[in-house]
């Protein structure tokens, strides 16, 4: 039942990425689609950030029923938008619901089954992941094909639905815990969420100053969100965030590149090979899912590698992150399918080959107090950077004439700058990995 959670968060993305340009021609808002994906992840990250002190004071159920409903209003809401400004609002109840039921999934494992299972649940856990990747594109593209993208939505209100019922009826209830819960940092949250709609908004001004200009004060307030948080007294990140010289922090710099560097074809692939070449959803869907088993595929392949090659993982891991991003602002304006499902495999699979030892060597390079902090910084900071980069892409793709309206002359530039404009992020991704992965950090327990 837990995993129903999983798989609404997991499915999600793809599907609404594979519907978009179904959605586009229907209610319009081209400008804002990157948004559809920003507003999720902003309101997966406050959610997932509040997730185990709603837990202490409510309990695993409540906290979980209360989230399905979020989720589930969230794509009634969408299913019945009228306009894309009524779609954003519904994106970002999503978010926050599908984003709590993520991080109820671990919170719950831990606590209600014994610690001799949790590897054997965490890879069921997985499991459902790869499902929900897999499928999600043909339930997009199913739904966009038969012009009833709407449906997509009402589909996962019901099963949305059908958690909360089952929950209800069937999971443990718990005492909330008696303990007292950490204050939580609301202020770095709201300065991170203020700090990505700043970036998003500039993205759809009409002068290219005011677009330079929003940008640069969003980076500035994402930057005044990870110091306050490095004196918060609940800290999403470890101390050494923002120092680039400490491996600490070049490691999560290169998290938050990488991350923000691949949101484009998630964003606009679909939109553009549309438009560009008539690509039916459901192709432009399995090109985004084969980034997602390449990377199970790559995890699975260093399963088993000693922690001594970590160093070698994320360099080559890193490089192929690289290639692949850097590749599509290539193969996408020559509408090129094999490079595209190439460049996808590229990213899956570094993304595989390295986020492992990405995990590890952030235990290995921390303080014992800093330890449980720094092995789950980089998903945090991954959602981060899809949120800022999801942001971001749309200033390219704007800027390119895509927020004038649909045309061939708009989705030709768009093709190539939505990816091209995060070269930069790519080669300062790949310093921070070799700055990262420079010293031999010790062995722990």
């Amino acid at each position: 039942m837990l995993c129903v959670g999983i798989w609404l968060h997991a499915a999600d993305s793809l599907v609404t990425a594979t519907i978009a340009p179904a959605i586009i021609a229907d209610i319009g808002g081209v400008a804002f689609i990157s948004w559809t994906i920003m507003l999720y992840e902003v309101g997966a990250i406050v959610a997932g950030a509040a997730a185990p002190m709603l837990c202490r004071r409510l309990g695993v159920k409540r906290v979980l029923g209360a989230a399905a409903l979020v989720y589930g209003g969230g794509c009634i809401i969408a299913g019945f938008a009228p306009s894309i400004g009524v779609l954003l609002g519904a994106r970002l109840a999503q978010g926050i619901g599908g984003g709590m039921l993520l991080s109820l999934c671990y919170i719950a494992i831990q606590e209600w089954f014994e610690q001799s299972e949790w590897t054997r649940l965490f890879g069921i856990v997985a499991l459902i992941w790869g499902a929900g990747s897999l499928l999600g594109p043909l339930i997009g593209g199913i739904f966009a094909g038969l012009h009833a993208w709407r449906m997509a939505f009402f589909v996962f209100a019901a099963q949305a639905a059908a958690l909360w019922a089952l929950s209800s009826l069937w999971l443990p209830t718990h005492s909330p815990s008696q303990a007292p819960a950490k204050r939580w940092s609301v202020l770095p949250l709201l300065l991170l969420s203020t700090a990505a709609m700043l970036i998003a908004e500039s993205s759809v001004v009409n002068s290219l100053k005011m677009s330079i200009a929003g940008a640069l004060l969003g980076a500035s307030v994402l930057y005044l969100a990870a110091r306050l948080d490095r004196s918060a007294s609940s800290r999403l990140f470890p101390v050494h965030v923002l120092d680039f010289r400490h491996p600490v922090g070049a490691g999560l710099l290169m998290v938050f590149a990488l991350s923000a560097a691949t949101t484009g074809f998630w964003a606009y692939g679909p939109l553009i090979l549309n438009i560009l070449f008539g690509t039916q959803p459901l192709v432009s869907g399995y090109i985004l899912a084969g980034e997602a088993v390449a990377w199970t595929l790559g995890t699975l392949m260093v399963s088993k590698a000693p922690v001594t090659a970590d160093r070698w993982l994320i360099r080559v891991g890193t490089t192929l992150i690289a290639l692949g991003a850097g590749g599509f602002a290539i193969v996408v304006p020559a509408g090129v399918l094999a490079g595209m499902v190439l460049c996808a495999l590229l990213q899956g699979l570094g993304f595989g080959l390295c986020w492992p030892s990405i995990v590890h060597r952030m235990a290995r390079l921390s303080d014992e107090a800093e330890r449980p902090l720094a092995v789950t910084s980089p998903e945090t900071m991954q959602r981060i950077g899809y949120a800022v980069g999801a942001a971001a892409v749309g200033i390219a793709a704007n800027l390119s004439g895509l927020a004038a309206g649909i045309s061939i002359a708009a989705a030709k530039s768009a093709a190539f700058w939505v990816f091209a404009a995060f070269v930069p992020a790519l080669i300062f991704a790949l310093i921070c990995a070799w700055t990262f992965t420079a010293r031999t950090p010790e062995l722990v327990g």
